[in-house]
């Protein structure tokens, strides 16, 4: 693997950790940042969490709720 010696050391370490070999380590980092995930996925557990108050003087509040919820 060519590498970065503090790369290289650290996922020796995982790959110690956790009883792999450091291919198997790269190829679960890989498959990892490669695989295609909804949005939905990703970011559902925030749907509906974000409250704003239906008036606001503020121009960042009222510029976010009007892209968000265009209202």
């Amino acid at each position: 693997m060519r590498a970065d010696p503090s790369r290289r050391d650290a996922i020796e370490r995982r790959a110690e950790a956790q009883g792999k070999t450091v291919s198997a380590v790269v190829r679960e980092i890989l498959d990892a940042a490669l695989h295609d995930r909804a949005i939905q996925s990703r970011a559902g557990h925030l749907k509906g969490r974000l409250e704003l108050p239906k008036r606001t003087r503020d121009p960042w509040r009222s510029r976010l709720r009007q892209r968000n919820w265009q209202s």
